[in-house]
């Protein structure tokens, strides 16, 4: 029986806009939608033409896309397993409380919403999203067909080159959900044009990354040093994603990387409160949010304890994986797997605590509030679009920190004067 005779359609597509505009200016590239597709049926016969074996393990083909993790059937069990601890770390939500309520009223104009996925991995998380709501319909799109899928009459999964463009047409959709993109392209700050690109203005876009990196426990802004063996794993991984042009900036800048002030917009007056929102790329709203993961069942707090039981599983595996990782850099297969089996005995042993860290920036895009503004008008420094369509303001507040995780940024305030968490505002 064929696997995917009874699994939903995966889509290849070719956008053929950006092959046929090569050699056109950046801006032409930002603001010209890609339109131009051609698609056609991934058969489960072709599905093997994108992977390829290294060292025993299975990996893309394609050398566009970072060597990071093995994509094979174990990769789409820990990807489960990543979606229990991510939703773990936002309060048991699938999606932040302004990305539900979005959703729930119909999209920004009430009358259904679009989804944009990246990437599906085991679209564990867009098939939870398409039996909450609806009135939306997804697009999930990934570089890899990673797995078949049950078929979903409001979800539609497409595998191309998503680090040549995404293929959808300008301002198509009301939310973007981007989880663990930063090493899926050896140029996420052109992914994050192109979201910004696809994005309707007042929508949202939700970033979630775990970023390759531990901290002490007794001091979570510190990287860890107290585990040998495990500072020297991260720092061999790291050194792996760098050499292959991974932006590791990205996970520490991601709201700098944002703003409308940065050089990747392009913006002619870095100075955005003095030019209308219509001209200006970039996003200027930013909420972030980071949760500690312990590696272990180690805390007091209960619910921590059992995030820290998954995390366990997920990063044992993590570095299981280092093995192929190293033999790629060019160490000895023997003098590999004897450092991964050291690697694995610390890794078991509960005197070694640490805390890796869930980071989450959930963005409002509101490019267009003031496009009947003249370039004189002054623009408040942080709007953002309520459901209502009017303009509410943000006040900045002082990061607040405690042991479960601290958050940043803006707060959004109603009539009172309190501030609430991410997943309430």
């Amino acid at each position: 029986m064929d696997l995917f005779e009874s699994t939903a359609p995966i889509y290849h597509v070719t956008d053929t806009q950006h092959e046929l505009e090569a050699g056109t200016d950046s801006d032409a590239m930002m603001s010209e939608a890609s339109t131009c597709q051609t698609m056609s049926t991934l058969g489960s016969s072709e599905v093997t033409e994108y992977f390829q074996d290294r060292f025993g393990y299975t990996y893309m083909i394609d050398e566009n896309v970072p060597t990071v993790f093995p994509t094979d059937s174990l990769a789409e069990r820990l990807d489960v397993l990543l979606h229990m601890i991510i939703r773990h770390c936002q309060g048991g939500k699938t999606i932040p409380a302004p990305g539900h309520e979005l959703l729930a009223q119909g999209g920004l104009n009430g009358n259904g919403s679009r989804v944009l996925d990246l990437p599906t991995n085991s679209g564990t998380w867009v098939q939870e999203m398409g039996e909450t709501y609806p009135s939306t319909d997804f697009v999930s799109a990934d570089v890899k067909p990673l797995a078949p899928h049950l078929p979903h009459p409001r979800i539609k999964y497409e595998v191309y080159d998503l680090y040549a463009g995404i293929s959808e047409p300008d301002a198509s959709f009301d939310l973007v959900h981007a989880r663990i993109c930063v090493t899926l392209t050896k140029n996420y700050k052109f992914l994050m044009q192109e979201m910004h690109r696809v994005l309707k203005p007042g929508g949202l876009l939700i970033i979630s990354e775990i970023p390759n990196q531990a901290y002490e426990v007794d001091n979570p802004s510190e990287p860890l040093r107290s585990s040998p063996l495990r500072t020297k794993a991260i720092a061999l991984m790291r050194s792996g994603l760098t050499s292959q042009g991974i932006d590791l900036d990205s996970w520490d800048k991601m709201s700098d990387r944002l703003s409308p002030g940065h050089p990747m917009w392009g913006n002619a007056n870095p100075d955005t409160k003095k030019e209308t929102y219509a001209a200006v790329r970039g996003f200027h709203s930013v909420t972030t949010f980071t949760h500690f993961i312990p590696n272990g069942p180690w805390p007091a707090d209960r619910d921590q304890r059992a995030l820290g039981a998954l995390a366990k599983i997920l990063f044992k595996y993590t570095w299981k994986s280092l093995l192929p990782t190293m033999q790629m850099m060019g160490v000895p297969q023997a003098e590999a797997q004897a450092f991964v089996d050291k690697l694995l005995e610390e890794v078991e042993d509960p005197k070694y605590r640490s805390y890796a860290k869930y980071k989450l920036c959930r963005i409002s895009f509101v490019a267009e509030v003031h496009r009947h503004l003249d370039s004189a008008a002054t623009v408040p420094e942080s709007p953002i679009i309520t459901e209502s369509s009017h303009l509410r303001f943000v006040w900045k507040f002082s990061p607040s920190s405690s042991l479960l995780g601290y958050s940043s940024g803006y707060a959004y305030l109603g009539s009172g004067s309190s501030c609430t968490w991410p997943w309430q505002v």
